[in-house]
C-alpha cells in the first residue's frame, strides 16, 4: 500500500524548512539573505513537490527574506579550477580529485563541480 502524504504533513515539512532557513545554528534570526544553495541544503533528500518548494519561497519572502541567487561566472571558475589542477599536477605528479582542486583554488565543492559540468557543455 502506498502513503500519500496529507495536506498537515506537508504544512508541517514546510513550516520546518522554512523555520531552519530563518535562524542560524545559534537558534537566532538570520541577519543575512537566503541563498538557493541554502534553500536547497534545507531540503536536503526530503521528497518536495514543486508547490512545497513555493510555498518555502513564498514563506521565506513573507518573512522578510527573499531568495537571492549566487551569480556565477563559469569560465572564470573554469579557470580557475584549469589552474589548480596543471600547479596541483606539477607539483605532485598527480591529478587531485575534487576535494583538492576545492581546497587549493578557493572555491567551494559545488562551485569545482559547477565548472567541470560547464567545461563538458563547452566541447560537446
Amino acid at each position: 500500500m502506498c502513503a500519500f502524504p496529507t495536506m498537515e504533513t506537508t504544512k508541517s515539512l514546510v513550516s520546518e524548512i522554512v523555520g531552519r532557513l530563518l535562524t542560524n545554528s545559534s537558534g537566532e534570526a538570520r541577519q543575512s539573505s537566503v541563498t538557493l544553495d541554502e534553500v536547497a541544503d534545507a531540503i536536503g533528500a526530503a521528497a518536495v513537490t514543486m508547490p512545497e518548494i513555493e510555498a518555502i519561497l513564498d514563506a521565506l519572502e513573507a518573512a522578510g527574506q527573499p531568495v537571492a541567487a549566487q551569480p556565477k561566472d563559469p569560465p572564470a571558475a573554469l579557470a580557475q579550477v584549469l589552474s589548480t589542477v596543471r600547479s596541483f599536477s606539477a607539483i605532485s605528479g598527480r591529478k587531485p580529485n575534487l576535494a583538492e582542486i576545492a581546497q587549493h583554488s578557493g572555491l567551494s565543492l559545488g562551485d569545482v563541480r559547477f565548472a567541470l559540468l560547464y567545461a563538458r557543455v563547452l566541447v560537446r
